[in-house]
């Protein structure tokens, strides 16, 4: 897991959606969603709910933000 990783899933979940923190953190939306999913497998976990535009976080999301 790299910090990197952990700094990108909290930026998604502080703006609340992946192209605003794309943006925040000077990479693309698909380059951040990738990572995302990087750090959910090595986890063994999804952390974020996708639906379509929106998403939620998960149960272990929620744990694994604060």
């Amino acid at each position: 897991m790299l910090l990197r990783q952990m700094r990108y899933f909290a930026a998604v979940v502080d703006c609340g959606s992946f192209t605003e923190a794309a943006a925040r953190c000077y990479i693309s939306q698909s380059a951040i969603s990738q990572q995302i999913r990087a750090l959910e497998q090595e986890l063994g976990t999804p952390l974020i709910h996708r639906e379509n535009r929106r998403f939620s976080l998960t149960p272990a999301g929620e744990l694994f933000y604060p």
